[in-house]
């Protein structure tokens, strides 16, 4: 696979510092492509598990129907920005993956997803886990909600931060 180098280098975030970007985002949005060529991209909160990136949603809809057309898409992060007027310019830190989706159809894999997304933007303890049971228990154990899973082929990150 063949991807473009990135422009201001010195900009350029390590493997490792991009994925903690990732992993401390509080949502991304997903691109995707359609049969009919147009792009979409759309919000979406996301867990990130080992190599793959872990996003739920409905069991039908326009990212369903692009990711079956095409697996390939990418999800783009920010983990902060603030505009600096007095510099005319942005400070911010992001990330960008480029992966393959796919519907995650074992339920073990896809409750595990949840329970962490759910701990991610919830936080854990007893509380939480009584809410995800819960939860679970009115979406048929998870059979009301679809979980793509986005394995990573390459990750980006890119940083403007204040000079010291």
């Amino acid at each position: 696979m063949a991807f473009r180098e990135m422009r201001r280098h010195e900009r350029a975030l390590a493997g490792a510092e991009a994925r903690e970007v990732l992993a401390r985002a509080d949502y991304g949005v997903l691109a995707t492509a359609g049969e009919d060529g147009w792009p979409y991209a759309v919000p979406l909160n996301h867990v990130l598990i080992g190599d793959a990136l872990y996003v739920h949603c409905a069991f039908e809809g326009h990212k369903l129907e692009n990711i079956a057309h095409n697996e390939r898409v990418s999800y783009c992060a920010v983990a902060s920005a603030t505009v600096v007027p007095s510099m005319l310019s942005t400070l911010y830190e992001s990330a960008i993956v480029f992966g393959r989706a796919a519907l995650v159809t074992d339920a073990d894999e896809k409750r595990r997803a949840l329970k962490l997304l759910m701990e991610r933007f919830c936080g854990t303890g007893e509380e939480t886990d009584k809410q995800f049971e819960e939860h679970m228990r009115k979406n048929r154990d998870g059979r009301d909600t679809s979980m793509i899973r986005i394995q990573i082929e390459r990750i980006t990150g890119k940083a403007h931060r204040a000079k010291a």
